[in-house]
């Protein structure tokens, strides 16, 4: 040990000196992290009874330069803590052999219930056993039978990523998954004990953004409790769970490429009305003028409405769309290429969505279709879901399922519009079979080191996150 990190580690006893005289403790280096060099102050109560600790308190110590150590630059944390302490801004030392207590007392609270012993610490704590005990291989899960027949692709390369992605990027986004939904885990984790309940199983999934019925989430907590004790450790729910954000990683993958294509429309439309409207307006106006024999620049509704349909260019929905908005008040005309061109222009946007569904679309109306006897455009989100788990030309995973049940809009009696849900529905399911997404899919178990000293976020700042994986 070089002579810097010796006076680094005296300092640091020294400090903690004044702490307690009543527990032993061990200071040692660990690393050189952003924060500054890393030590690490265990503290422990060995008795004649239990010479091996129940458990243990960790402390790390921040100092940013080793050649000059001094407790004003010296900063600490405690292991289930994320606030960062500074020595002469802290909690008072007389109180610190309290904090110490509290710390143990519920980890030997905890061990009692879980049966782990001095196990149970690891599940908290991240050093090299920690990740032998949370990321140590999991039993195989049977596969699910992905399923999407090619009949419902418009050409035979439609699911080959067009973007290349390197190696690294890759296992820089499967990291960021797992370190998201460590700290979903961490927010709902509130008393730090490293395990959650099945209710807390519950929240956590809400805080993803995945909704469950009853019986769904009975299911899925049952088959992530392995052990059968009734609490989940993040191992438990780590394939899941990340299963769950990467489904969230092609929802908006498929989201932002439809706001791509609605944007192009949006721009196509502009420069289809552009010429032709601009006339039939001036034609409109010239008539209203003909009509306003008091010189007052406002037509009758019904006069307006009359003058619309002598032009030939607005169809009867439109005209009845112009008609609902302007309402049966008089029509101040030379004000009124507003109301006409947004109508038109929704309307084209509208027509030109629909000139260029895709065949997955296509196939997903029809089959919603079947649901809907009486032919009014909405069906309950059960008999939805219930004919996606049925179609024999589309096999999802009950993850991808559970997702696009959380995404899928319905109105306060739970039934969904499928006539507008379809394009969605349809966007995020190619996605799912998308060849570069399923790769890094059977890749997400792994390549799940955590950074032991990541910061505890707040949870708001999870939500945004969360909306912007894979967007």
């Amino acid at each position: 040990m070089t002579d810097l990190l010796e006076r680094s580690i005296h300092l640091i006893n020294n400090f903690v000196s004044q702490w307690t005289k009543k527990y032993l403790y061990y200071t040692s280096y660990i690393e050189e992290t952003t924060s500054g060099h890393t030590f690490m102050t265990v503290f422990s109560l060995p008795t004649p009874s239990n010479p091996i600790p129940v458990a243990t308190v960790k402390v790390y110590f921040y100092i940013p330069d080793l050649t000059d150590p001094s407790e004003k630059t010296m900063s600490f944390r405690f292991e289930n803590d994320s606030l960062i302490h500074l020595v002469n801004r802290t909690i008072r030392i007389s109180q610190m052999e309290k904090w110490i207590e509290t710390i143990l007392a519920r980890k030997d609270r905890t061990c009692r219930i879980m049966f782990l012993g001095t196990e149970f610490e690891q599940t908290r704590i991240i050093n090299k056993r920690m990740d032998e005990v949370l990321y140590e291989k999991q039993p195989e899960q049977e596969k699910e039978n992905l399923v999407i027949q090619p009949e419902l692709l418009e050409h035979d390369q439609e699911l080959v990523n067009q973007f290349t992605i390197t190696e690294e990027e890759k296992i820089r986004e499967i990291k960021m998954l797992t370190e998201l939904l460590y700290q979903c885990f961490r927010q709902i984790d509130k008393d730090d004990m490293g395990v959650i309940s099945y209710e807390e199983g519950g929240q956590l999934f809400l805080l993803m953004g995945l909704h469950l019925g009853k019986h769904q989430l009975e299911d899925t907590l049952n088959r992530l409790d392995v052990s059968r004790t009734g609490i989940l450790q993040f191992k438990d729910i780590q394939s899941f769970g990340i299963e769950i954000l990467h489904s969230i990683y092609c929802q908006n993958q498929a989201l932002k490429e439809l706001r791509e294509k609605e944007e192009e429309s949006r721009f196509e439309a502009q420069w289809m009305l552009s010429t032709d409207l601009r006339n039939v307006y001036k034609k409109i106006v010239e008539q209203c003028k003909l009509k306003d024999e008091d010189e007052i620049h406002s037509v009758n509704s019904n006069v307006f409405q009359q003058i619309l349909e002598e032009q030939q260019f607005f169809t009867e929905d439109e005209i009845k769309q112009i008609m609902e908005i302007i309402g049966q008040k008089d029509v101040e005309y030379q004000t009124s290429d507003k109301v006409l061109e947004e109508t038109i222009f929704e309307n084209l946007v509208k027509g030109l969505l629909e000139a260029q569904r895709s065949k997955m679309e296509v196939f997903l109306l029809e089959h919603f279709k079947r649901q809907d006897k009486d032919n009014t455009g909405l069906i309950k989100i059960n008999e939805l879901m219930i004919a996606l788990k049925n179609c024999e030309k589309i096999k999802l995973s009950k993850v991808q399922l559970y997702s696009l049940q959380s995404y899928i809009k319905r109105n306060d009696k739970d039934l969904v519009n499928y006539k507008q849900e379809a394009r969605k529905i349809g966007a995020i399911i190619k996605k799912f079979f998308n060849v570069d997404l399923m790769e890094q899919r059977s890749r997400l178990p792994q390549h799940t080191k955590i950074d032991a000293y990541i910061p505890l976020i707040t949870p708001e700042q999870i939500q945004e996150q969360i909306k912007k994986v894979g967007s």
